[in-house]
């Protein structure tokens, strides 16, 4: 019952965090310009999404029946159940805290695209939710687990986005979700709880996908992570040493 106990919490609880930052509106979705092909076109992320659909069946059975719930899908069909009668803004935040709680580890699942200037990470394998929920996942699979249950939740595919982001502070590629709603606009949906409203300083996006299209958020200004840039300065500077000999 303890699970029970922490979920009744969650929900009598739910409030959303907003973290406010200084410049611009925190995504666009209305910039059909940065459409760069089909979600059908990266295999990996078709896949999961294929894999998703083939869940629908054994999550609506364990809505419908708890005793159709193994016992890791009981507390998210508490969240599935009582959040259907929350407010949107209380939707995305019970969403948020909800999944931020599963353990997190990190697992090379990435394969590296090069550019001229620097090699970027894309993400090579996903989750689906229900395998998030048995193993839990690195931030990505955080990203998808919010985006799957808030599209259960009555939010259309057209207004989610699963938004990788370079943290210029960390230096490192990072992923979020973007929410888009009538009642309170846009949000971005981190993993410490943040609920943003405006677009974090530390935050350059990348690229954005959802189970239809894939976004290119201009990936050629990403700056490229700080041990990249020393290589290249180290291997400049060894060219300069050979020219001058």
């Amino acid at each position: 019952m303890n699970y029970v106990l922490r979920l009744q919490g969650l929900l009598l609880t739910s409030f959303a965090l907003t973290a406010w930052c200084t410049t611009a509106e925190v995504y666009d979705f209305g910039d059909e310009s940065d459409i760069l092909a089909a979600a059908s076109e990266w295999p990996s992320w078709h896949d999961t999404m294929q894999r998703a659909h083939v869940e629908e069946i054994q999550i609506q059975a364990c809505i419908d029946d708890e005793e159709n719930c193994s016992r890791k899908m009981r507390s998210l069909r508490i969240i599935l159940t009582k959040g259907q009668n929350l407010d949107p803004l209380k939707k995305i935040d019970l969403v948020n805290r909800y999944v931020n709680r599963f353990k997190r580890y990190s697992r090379d699942r990435s394969e590296t695209v090069r550019r001229e200037e620097y090699r970027l990470r894309i993400y090579q394998k996903w989750a689906t939710l229900l395998e998030f929920i048995q193993r839990g996942g690195d931030c990505e699979d955080y990203a998808t687990a919010k985006y799957s249950i808030l599209k259960r939740l009555g939010f259309p595919s057209d207004d989610l986005r699963v938004l990788v982001v370079f943290d210029r502070m960390q230096r490192e590629y990072h992923a979020l979700v973007a929410v888009r709603h009538d009642d309170f606009g846009v949000r971005l949906l981190d993993l410490d709880n943040s609920i943003y409203r405006r677009k974090p300083s530390a935050y350059r996006y990348v690229y954005a996908i959802n189970e239809h299209t894939i976004w290119d958020h201009s990936i050629q200004m990403v700056p490229k992570p700080r041990k990249l840039r020393l290589r290249k300065s180290d291997q400049e500077q060894s060219s300069t040493d050979k020219d001058s000999s």
